[in-house]
């Protein structure tokens, strides 16, 4: 029963990790649009606008959110790399 249930936590753990990789990238995703975004309003001159100052919000958060989970998903990819190293041997 033991091993069953360090194979569940292991699929668990990588089902997880997966959603985290794709959350990320769907966040990078939508900073790469807003930072676009801000970069055709500033060329059109429209950076004293409330849409501007929304856009410049939303850009910190999805920074933020990058930032802060950016390091434990490649920490837990160097774990997952690792178990796969170990398991070839």
């Amino acid at each position: 029963m033991e091993k069953k249930d360090h194979i569940d936590r292991a699929l668990v753990f990588m089902e997880n990790l997966e959603k985290l990789g794709e959350q990320l990238r769907n966040a990078q995703q939508q900073l790469i649009l807003t930072m676009e975004h801000m970069l055709a309003m500033e060329q059109n001159h429209q950076t004293d606008t409330d849409e501007y100052r929304e856009q410049e919000r939303h850009c910190r958060n999805l920074h933020a959110i990058v930032d802060k989970w950016q390091p434990v998903y490649e920490e837990k990819m160097e774990m997952l790399k690792e178990v796969k190293r170990a398991a070839g041997k």
